[in-house]
């Protein structure tokens, strides 16, 4: 920690420590009497929150207190006032002192805790929020956008406190920097947990963001300072820096799938800091844009991601650059930084046809990089960009200028738990984070149903039960089987068990809920029951908040005869962690097979994260077999992950222009030992808009009077294993199909 950031730091805690002794009033009140209580308190005055559960209080605290005798509001016993339901802070005035407070199971429309008055019409300054905690309060609905924390003013400190998994869009912290108060404000985030964050599947899953594109040329002036980010992945940028001259030091990134990304804004410090992959997949280090950033003295250790996501990714820019694009790098001093064991290092990160302005007077100097493999080349560097490198180390055997040898030394155990234990000093006392894990409780149940008492079995799951259904036999629906809880559909005996519509039917035959695991083996879905129709076979249900996971195993899919419908959908808002359909059949559809393709809004979404289709056979549809869709140019993302392998298509999407497998704006896809007959005749057998970063791999396909394979990219197809012969198949798959 520089000087500079200490001693700013060791203010803001005297402020707290003079309050202690120079108290003039000490209340204990309910939360409900904190608003009209707060106007009248005097500096040096304490008011104290009893102890209880407080349901939708909106805290609206304005006060003012001075230097010497800030006024103080905090939990009669830590972690004891807890709010609930739609409960929220805001805090106006100037040195306040708010502390040990828990919100806890509920949700605010738009931020939880917020450094200005509810109005918007006055800021903090000098007004610290302490020991505090959020906990479970994302929005039901993972699409809707907010953010816990919002700093506004100057000279505030947001420190000690515990921030656990927000699963919805949106920051988590966002500091604002819109007016000129809080520009230059001199704000400190410090010494806080937060806890880990899902993969969003989306742009806007940042756990920290200061500044926006707008406002990224002002000076910031804060400090976050010695924080614990622990496993924070909703997207690319974990912190993401947009705005000029802020300091970031001494934080710990733990396994993050995601960077500290200097996005906008020039002339940051960022020292001193630890990033811990521990090899794990696709976590990240820092990326670099825009000029005169000081970058020195951290660690980088195990790091796995490449491109956006690498342990340095050094980016092109756009000439002449909007405010919100790509400004070069220039200026950049990167110095006596360690790479230890790290995959990628990287300059010129994104280079393409818009990005074409390579880094400038950039110094790269005193650094080491490590590697266990010295025969390894993670090392990328575009000869266009104009970087000076001198007086670096590092036991690689490529041949690189500026750089000695040395030999690998691996940083020692001991070392890595000393880092690791600084999680111990962060977050509030009062709190212990092992409470805060779910303990999963699985009955692991054998339920045998029939079709009188199959709603009624599903409805009182615990989670981890079995539902055991008899083979041959027809379970025919008055409503939707809705999966609350974790649950596996199997059969019992020679065959499958065929669930289809019963009189008064409508909807999804099985309907997938928030954050479940389904598993599914020897079932038979159909659509149609004599004059009874459902649109869906499976379906993830909105509004969701957890991923679900769902699990296809030697199950069969028939006579869903809706347009525009599918034997398995997700609705839009709704997110699989991992889809795997394996050994299945899908038969006889006016619509689609798999429809992951409800995030159409262009803004880089996607349903699902990783997909896997294995030796399935689809026959006889009017859409596409496998429809999965990510649209839009945002690279915030990893995903979607797709393998499709060992599948048939045969008599699929014969349509004008109709495609047998569509799959636009997937970043890493494998399509291997897949045969079509009689698909995408008008059209294309596989078709894909993929990003010029994807990573995907086309072969051994085998085309008998089928469309062709469309991308924007050909060179990504293996010609050589395409087969245009014709194709012979097992006589079953055309035949009816009988229980």
């Amino acid at each position: 920690m520089s000087i500079k950031a200490t001693s700013f730091v060791t203010s803001l805690v005297c402020l707290v420590a003079i309050s202690c002794v120079s108290e003039k009033s000490n209340t204990t009140i309910s939360a409900y009497e904190v608003n009209a209580k707060s106007q009248d308190l005097q500096p040096g005055d304490t008011l104290r929150i009893t102890e209880g559960f407080y349901e939708d209080v909106v805290l609206d605290i304005s006060s003012q207190g001075t230097k010497d005798n800030p006024v103080v509001i905090c939990a009669n016993t830590p972690g004891k006032v807890v709010f609930t339901g739609k409960s929220s802070l805001n805090v106006s005035g100037q040195y306040i002192v708010i502390s040990d407070l828990h919100f806890d199971a509920g949700y605010s429309e738009k931020s939880v805790i917020s450094f200005r008055a509810k109005n918007g019409s006055t800021l903090a300054r000098n007004t610290r929020i302490t020991n505090c905690a959020i906990t479970n309060y994302s929005n039901p609905d993972r699409i809707h956008s907010d953010h816990w924390i919002e700093i506004f003013g100057r000279e505030n400190r947001f420190d000690h406190n515990h921030i656990g998994t927000k699963w919805n869009l949106g920051a988590t912290m966002v500091m604002h920097l819109g007016d000129s108060i809080s520009t230059d404000n001199q704000n400190s985030i410090d010494s806080n947990f937060f806890g880990a964050k899902p993969r969003l599947g989306s742009n806007g899953g940042e756990t920290l963001r200061i500044g926006s594109s707008a406002n990224s040329l002002k000076k910031g002036g804060a400090y976050v300072i010695g924080n614990y980010f622990d496993r924070c992945s909703g997207e690319v940028e974990v912190l993401s820096i947009k705005s000029s001259e802020n300091h970031i030091s001494n934080n710990i990134f733990f396994e993050c799938e995601g960077v500290l990304a200097l996005r906008h804004g020039n002339k940051n410090y960022i020292g001193n800091n630890t990033f811990i992959g521990n090899r794990k997949s696709e976590t990240g280090g820092l990326r670099v844009i825009n000029a005169g950033h000081v970058i020195e003295n951290n660690l980088f250790y195990g790091i796995t991601g490449k491109r956006f996501f690498a342990a340095l990714a050094v980016m092109n820019g756009v000439p002449n650059s909007a405010i919100n694009r790509y400004h070069q790098v220039a200026d950049v001093q990167l110095l006596n930084n360690r790479w230890v064991d790290c995959d990628r290092i990287s300059f010129s990160v994104g280079a393409d046809n818009e990005r074409t302005a390579a880094p400038v007077r950039t110094i790269f100097s005193g650094n080491t990089i490590l590697y266990r493999d010295a025969s390894k080349e993670p090392f990328f560097f575009d000869t266009s960009a104009s970087i000076t490198f001198k007086d670096n180390k590092t036991n690689s055997e490529q041949n690189l200028k500026g750089f000695t040898s040395t030999t690998y030394k691996e940083l020692e155990q001991a070392y890595i738990d000393s880092i690791i234990a600084i999680s111990e000093d962060v977050g509030p006392k009062w709190l212990n984070r092992l409470d805060l894990e779910e303990v999963s409780v699985r009955s692991n149940k054998r339920i045998a149903v029939d079709e009188s008492n199959i709603e009624e079995a599903l409805d009182n799951l615990t989670g981890g039960d079995t539902l055991v259904f008899s083979a041959q036999l027809k379970y025919s629906l008055s409503k939707p089987l809705r999966v609350r809880h974790d649950v596996t559909f199997t059969t019992e005996g020679e065959g499958y068990a065929l669930i289809q519509p019963g009189a008064g039917f409508k909807g999804a035959l099985i309907q997938i809920e928030n954050g479940v695991n389904v598993y599914m083996d020897g079932i038979w879905l159909s659509g149609r029951n004599g004059v009874h129709n459902s649109p869906y076979g499976l379906q993830a249900k909105a509004p969701m908040l957890q991923h679900y996971n769902l699990f296809i195993d030697d199950c069969r899919f028939s006579d869903f005869k809706e347009s525009r419908y599918a034997a398995i959908h997700a609705e839009k808002g709704t997110f699989a962690d991992t889809i795997v359909i394996a050994d299945s059949w899908f038969k006889d559809f006016s619509g689609y097979g798999i429809a992951l393709n409800s995030e159409n809004d262009d803004l880089g979404r996607y349903n699902a994260e990783y997909i896997t289709v294995s030796n399935c056979q689809f026959v006889d549809m009017m859409g596409s077999a496998i429809d999965i869709y990510r649209g839009g140019n945002d690279e915030s993302t990893l995903g979607p992950f797709v393998t499709i392998k060992d599948c048939n298509f045969v008599n699929i999407c014969n349509r004008e222009l109709g495609t047998a497998v569509r799959m636009i704006g997937v970043q890493w896809s494998r399509i291997y030992d897949c045969k079509f007959v009689d698909s995408g005749k008008s059209g294309r057998a596989i078709w894909f808009e993929d990003p010029a970063w994807a990573d995907v791999e086309i072969k051994d396909i085998g085309l008998s009077n089928s469309g062709r394979l469309q991308t924007f990219y050909p060179h990504r197809v293996d010609r050589g294993s395409l087969d245009y012969s014709p194709i012979n198949f097992d006589g079953n798959l055309l035949k009816e199909w009988s229980l």
